[in-house]
């Protein structure tokens, strides 16, 4: 056994341990976690403020906290289920919609439509990214979406798709320019990536990198 501990002349000098927990690491060893002395009282009063905290947040006392917290996971995994189930149905509909204005600009030497969903995330915007492509085959004009998919201020994921390479990467270079922090890189067709903030997208003219 490893003692990795302070060494006492006396028990004594400890007053009161709180045994906390174990934990197994490698070779059979045990690491030993516990409270000794005024720590003891200090994590007790953490405790019981947390307790309270936690019955004014959960409504219901610290006997059925456990209880409250696993419901509210549960519901919470549920709820996201639904909105990835929803999302996965919008991608289409949105996607149809990019498609009509950009085939609305008729015969502009760059059609460009900018859309940005502040509640989507990154697979909704990948979606709709995907999806635009496929309704856009056949259509021999020049063509570029960008995609955006998070709150304003806060940025998120960012795809672009379009008719030519050449102009996809024209247009991250411009966002790369006016966007914070803009990372990403090309797969499958399409650019994806992320920005730290839209403030400045909706002052993007796309029209600009013919």
């Amino acid at each position: 056994m490893q003692c990795c501990g302070t060494h006492l002349a006396n028990t004594a000098q400890m007053q009161v341990l709180k045994l906390a927990g174990i934990d197994r690491i490698r070779g059979g060893n045990i690491r030993l976690f516990f409270y000794v002395g005024s720590r003891v009282r200090e994590y007790a009063e953490t405790s019981i403020a947390r307790d309270k905290q936690l019955a004014s947040l959960l409504s219901c006392p610290p006997e059925t906290q456990c209880e409250a917290v696993d419901r509210l996971v549960k519901q919470g995994k549920a709820s996201l289920k639904a909105l990835k189930s929803l999302r996965g149905l919008l991608a289409p509909l949105v996607a149809q919609d990019l498609q009509r204005q950009l085939v609305a600009q008729g015969e502009n030497e760059l059609q460009t439509v900018i859309y940005h969903c502040e509640d989507g995330d990154g697979p909704f915007a990948s979606d709709v990214g995907s999806v635009l492509i496929k309704l856009m085959v056949g259509n021999n004009a020049r063509w570029l979406a960008v995609v955006a998919s998070g709150a304003m201020a806060d940025g998120g994921p960012l795809v672009v798709v379009g008719s030519r390479e050449a102009d996809i990467g024209n247009a991250v270079e411009h966002l790369s320019l006016s966007l914070e922090a803009c990372k990403g890189g090309m797969t499958h067709g399409a650019w994806r990536g992320k920005t730290a903030s839209f403030k400045q997208l909706a002052k993007l003219n796309l029209s600009t990198l013919m």
